[in-house]
Formats: structure tokens, C-alpha cells, sequence
């Protein structure tokens, strides 16, 4: 026996509820209703009418209609709400976007302007490019330029990182053909000697290089080159007949501007003087040749090319006797570095960090001899200013017509020149001078020689 209540029936003393508001697929059957639901992109996990589904698409049957609540949940994606609208006796398909989980791309390249390709395949701007949205996920980046080598990069971004990162980009290599007339120089760059003769060809990375050639009875010749990347380029040096031994120049007979007035006291006066003609090394004594010289001579694992420091005066003295040359005097050495033109610096007036290794560049060591090409001084010598202090052969005397009195003047101390990666730029002056003991060695102290120009090497 039954009896009907309200919402349900009593049946063997049991009462059987009956929903009024269905139960999703648990109801099936019960509406003629047939949705399929979807997501972009697919594959989320779905709960629709208190019932959940692994993967999406699903096709449900029997939802009741009118607008039913839906959530949406996917590895590296937003939890997604929201709702169907779900119409009696009609089939329909609806697809729900998901927004990704995002980190932040922040990619810097020198040179700046790089093109920044994603997974090889999208273009997704220039450098520098700032906090570029990404899904959560892991990506090969490239950087790519003109005529320089493309750098590919690989980045996991989770959820709210800030990824950044600064790369610098290497130029393509540039070919150079050194041509001389007459044929079979030697050459240098950077005044590094070279394997092969004239004709050459060079692979060098763009920028800039002093080329020089150099034959037995014909005076050096060096010429200035900048280098483009991924372009070839020539030069073709013309020497002229001459005694000028390798490695040195000719400084001309004549006057120069020796000294000045208002620095320090026994830089005074300022005057022109003239000297006879010389010649001079365009660079500092390596560790290289000394040992030429010197077989005991210890060369720092890859320091063949730097300047040989902890130098006294008497090992300067006796390298230049023993190779046939000699120490400059004060008056060759600031001729050499500043022409006729009473100039502060080897390359003008003002100082100029990329011109000089002083205590301001920061290197807090000497560099390889000729570095700073920049710093050339007008008949072609390098490092005049800065790197290591050097050795003349002048005795620490008042200059003609200083009537100052320095105690230190005399017959003990040795004049040095240049200054060095250990002194401000003030002490790389021109006329600045320093003195010392000729048997001090100290670690910033080196040299290079000198020769009469009537002598022949």
C-alpha cells in the first residue's frame, strides 16, 4: 500500500525523495537536454552539476535546463568558472577558453635591437624586450642580428617568474689581406709579430687594428684598420727605403716643448729644446724578449706579450747593452710621447680612459704592451702613458734655469717616465717625472730602449 505526500511517496514504510531540480548525469534521461562542453585547450578536468569528468570534451545528457554552473581545471591554467545555458530538447556544444599561467620573459642583448624568436618559430620582438607574457612552461629562445652569431637560449618560466637576462652577442669574424710593396714584410698586428709574410690573409673580429710591415733596409710602416663584421677588407702598406731598426721609430731631429709651468715644480721651465734624431722602441720591453736576454727569467703563463715589470734600472741598463741599444734620455723619452706641440698627453689634452691603463681605468695590472692603441703617440709609440712606469738613463737634476730647491737632486736617483696602472692620470702626464734607486725594483717599473739614428741595428 502507497500513499502520495508531498514530493515523494511512502512505500513499505520507506519514503523514496524525488529531486525537483535533477542531478546531472546521475539523472540522465530525465530532460531531453544533450550538451557537449569543451575547453581551449582541451584536456581539463570538468565539474558540471555536482559531477565531475576527466578530460575534456564531454557530452552529458539529461542536465536540467536553464543555466547550469560549470568549473574548468587544468595543469598550468586558471581555474575557470563558469556558466551554460542548457535548452530542453535542443543538442548544443560550447567551448570554454582558459587563460594560461604566466611568467615574465626579459630578454637585454648587446648591441641592442636583436630580433627575439621564440621556439624558432615567432617572432617576439627586439631587444630589449620587458616582462613578455608567457604560459607557464619550458622554451628555447634565439637572439638573432645581421652579421652576428645567433644565440639560442633555453628558459623554464613557472608561475609569476620575472626571467631576465643580458647577452652579448659575437660578431662574425671579418677576412683581411696584407699586401706590401716591396713583398715578403713581416707583419704585426697590434705589434704582435705574425707566422706569415706579405701577401696575407687574416681572420679577425671586427675592430680596430694597427697593421704594420716590416723588410730589412726599409723603414717600418703601420697603418690604422677598423674591421666591420662579416666584411672583407685590404690594406696595402708602401715602405719607404731606410735604416730603421724593427721594432723602433725615427723621431727627426729638432725642437720640441719640454717641461711645464704650472703642475709640479721640477717639471719647470717650460722651453724648447732641440735634440738630435733617434730612434725608439714603439713598445714596452716584454717578458718575451728579456728572456732572450736574460735566460733565468721567469714568463708568467701567458704574459709573453705584457710588459716586463719589477725592472731596476741596472737590469733595464744592462738589456739595453746587451741587444745593442741604450736607455733614452729624459728629453728623447717626452719628445717621443709628445711631439712638438707641448701637448699634456701622448693623443691631446685631455685624458681619456681608453687611451692610457692608469689607476683610474681600475685594471689594477699592466696589459699586454700596445693595448691602447688609442693612446698612440704622434711618431707612433705606445703606452706613454700608464701601463708601467719606465726607466731613462737622466740622472734626477734640475732642468736649466730651475733655481727650486728638491733635496733628491743629485747624483743618486734615476729618472722614470709615464706613469703606470698604479698612479692617476696625473702622473702619466707627458712632463711628469718620478725617480727612484737604480736598484729598486718595483712591481710597476719597466722600460724601453733607445738608439742613436746614425747607428745601424
Amino acid at each position: 500500500m502507497s500513499e502520495r505526500i508531498s514530493g515523494g511517496i511512502v512505500l513499505a514504510g520507506m519514503v523514496l525523495l524525488l529531486s525537483l531540480s535533477g542531478c546531472g548525469g546521475g539523472n540522465s534521461g530525465a530532460h531531453n537536454t544533450r550538451v557537449t562542453i569543451d575547453s581551449n585547450p582541451t584536456g581539463a578536468e570538468l565539474i558540471v552539476a555536482g559531477q565531475m569528468y576527466p578530460s575534456t570534451p564531454v557530452t552529458i545528457e539529461g542536465l536540467v535546463p536553464g543555466f547550469n554552473d560549470v568549473v574548468l581545471m587544468k595543469e598550468n591554467f586558471k581555474t575557470t568558472d563558469d556558466q551554460i545555458e542548457v535548452v530542453e530538447g535542443k543538442d548544443d556544444t560550447f567551448v570554454i577558453d582558459l587563460d594560461p599561467l604566466v611568467g615574465y620573459l626579459s630578454i637585454d642583448s648587446d648591441p641592442m635591437g636583436a630580433e627575439v624568436w621564440l621556439n624558432g618559430e615567432e617572432r617576439i620582438g627586439l631587444t630589449p624586450m620587458v616582462k613578455y607574457p608567457l604560459p607557464v612552461g619550458d622554451y628555447t629562445y634565439q637572439i638573432r642580428m645581421e652579421n652576428f652569431y645567433p644565440l639560442d637560449e633555453s628558459v623554464s618560466i613557472g608561475i609569476d617568474d620575472q626571467y631576465s637576462k643580458r647577452s652579448t652577442l659575437v660578431p662574425m669574424e671579418s677576412e683581411l689581406a696584407v699586401l706590401s710593396r716591396p713583398g715578403g714584410a713581416s707583419i704585426f698586428i697590434n705589434n704582435q709579430l705574425q707566422q706569415s709574410n706579405t701577401p696575407a690573409k687574416f681572420t679577425l673580429a671586427p675592430g680596430s687594428y694597427l697593421i704594420s710591415v716590416y723588410l730589412s733596409g726599409y723603414a717600418e710602416k703601420t697603418e690604422r684598420v677598423v674591421l666591420e663584421a662579416n666584411k672583407p677588407s685590404q690594406v696595402q702598406l708602401e715602405m719607404e727605403q731606410g735604416n730603421v731598426p724593427k721594432g723602433m721609430v725615427v723621431v727627426p731631429a729638432g725642437e720640441f716643448i719640454r717641461g711645464e709651468e704650472k703642475t709640479a715644480p721640477e717639471e719647470q721651465p717650460r722651453t724648447k729644446i732641440d735634440i738630435p734624431a733617434y730612434f725608439i722602441d714603439k713598445a714596452e720591453v716584454t717578458h718575451e724578449e728579456f728572456k732572450k736576454v736574460f735566460a733565468a727569467h721567469k714568463v708568467p703563463e701567458g704574459r709573453g706579450h705584457y710588459p716586463v715589470t719589477g725592472v731596476s734600472y741596472d737590469q733595464a741598463y744592462a738589456y739595453a747593452k746587451a741587444v745593442g741599444k741604450r736607455l733614452p734620455t729624459e728629453e728623447e723619452w717626452e719628445k717621443a710621447a709628445r711631439g712638438t706641440d707641448g701637448r699634456k698627453f701622448p693623443w691631446g689634452e685631455d685624458f681619456n680612459l681608453l687611451c692610457a691603463n692608469t689607476l683610474e681605468t681600475q685594471t689594477q695590472e699592466a696589459l699586454p704592451v700596445g693595448k691602447r692603441l688609442e693612446g698612440m703617440s704622434p711618431y707612433g709609440c705606445f703606452d706613454m702613458s700608464g701601463n708601467v712606469y719606465e726607466w731613462t738613463n737622466s740622472l734626477y737634476q734640475p732642468y736649466p734655469g730651475n733655481t727650486l730647491i728638491n733635496k733628491n737632486y743629485g747624483q743618486i736617483y734615476r729618472v722614470l717616465r709615464g706613469g703606470s696602472f698604479m698612479t692617476k692620470n696625473f702622473d702619466a702626464r707627458c712632463t711628469a717625472r718620478h725617480f727612484d734607486k737604480t736598484d729598486a725594483a718595483r712591481l710597476d717599473y719597466g722600460f724601453r730602449c733607445a738608439m742613436d739614428a746614425t747607428k745601424k741595428k
